[in-house]
């Protein structure tokens, strides 16, 4: 398995003042290895970590609390993956710079620039890699048209787009640039189905045209999850009393091999120990049962 991202004991907390035992962890990633190329969907109940997981693989906001045993590992190419523990640590010019030649984002709320039309808004990523505003703004069109956006032209501000075509604009935007691996929270939750099912597969054609790339992608619909992943992550709940006030029960999530779930032909999942068809999968991430 070509490896995208391999960690070990880490652990996940928004205290700067992190005391082991009495702060808070949102999220413990016991083992993980998430594999180069695929389409991997995280799922599990709100207040598990799913957010807190994309802005720790992604880099957005330093979560990590590492002790001797973390390995937390980045591979570009080959065998000699980026440290993501050690790059924390570099100037903010250099983290910036690693997410601008590996990660992408696309969040619910779509983060677009309102005072930009809506083609700068889709091709300004790519334009901050080097590549021309003509050559851009042709792909962001080809773009556009592939997800029913084709009537916008150049000049239309993006405020004057309806919520949900603003929707399929932070879409775009997301799948025009290169990437190693584009993050996901939520990108579909405010489109229709058959919005949702389109933009999906659009992705799904963006991932197998650049060989090697990779989406990453939080999502409550357990449907589009089975439909489109090739591998599934269940974030499992688990609890501990609290050493602080009034020794209150804590909740948090927990990522180990159990929760990894990877598709494994004739529309059946697995996680090496149980195995599910789509149907009773589905159902399972949904109830928790079958």
């Amino acid at each position: 398995m070509n490896k995208l991202f391999e960690i070990e004991n880490l652990a996940c907390s928004y205290d700067r003042h992190y005391r082991p035992g009495l702060s808070k962890v949102i999220l413990e990633i016991r083992k993980l290895v998430i594999p180069r190329g695929k389409k991997v969907f995280i799922v599990g109940e709100s207040g598990i970590g799913k957010s807190t997981i994309l802005e720790t693989l992604g880099m957005m906001n330093n979560t990590i609390v590492p002790d001797d045993a973390t390995k937390f590992l980045f591979y570009e190419v080959g065998d000699n993956p980026t440290d993501l523990v050690a790059l924390w640590r570099h100037r903010d010019r250099e983290l910036s710079s690693f997410r601008l030649r590996h990660f992408n984002f696309i969040f619910q709320s779509t983060n677009l620039m309102r005072n930009f039309t809506a083609y700068e808004n889709i091709a300004l990523t790519r334009m901050l890699q080097g590549y021309s505003q003509k050559s851009s703004f042709e792909r962001a069109r080809q773009v556009m048209a592939d997800l029913g956006l084709d009537h916008i032209d150049e000049s239309r501000m993006t405020q004057e787009l309806s919520g949900g075509q603003q929707q399929r604009l932070a879409f775009a935007r997301a799948i025009l640039p290169d990437f190693t691996v584009l993050f996901g929270d939520e990108p579909t939750g405010n489109l229709d189905s058959d919005n949702a099912v389109k933009a999906m597969e659009l992705l799904s054609e963006k991932l197998t045209q650049f060989d090697g790339s990779s989406a990453i992608i939080v999502s409550h619909d357990m449907h589009l999850a089975v439909t489109f992943a090739d591998v599934i992550i269940r974030i499992r709940k688990e609890s501990r009393p609290s050493k602080s006030v009034n020794d209150e029960i804590s909740y948090y999530g927990v990522i180990d091999d159990d929760c990894i779930f990877t598709s494994a032909g004739d529309r059946r999942w697995s996680n090496g120990s149980e195995a599910y068809s789509a149907e009773e999968f589905e159902a399972y991430l949904k109830y928790g049962r079958i």
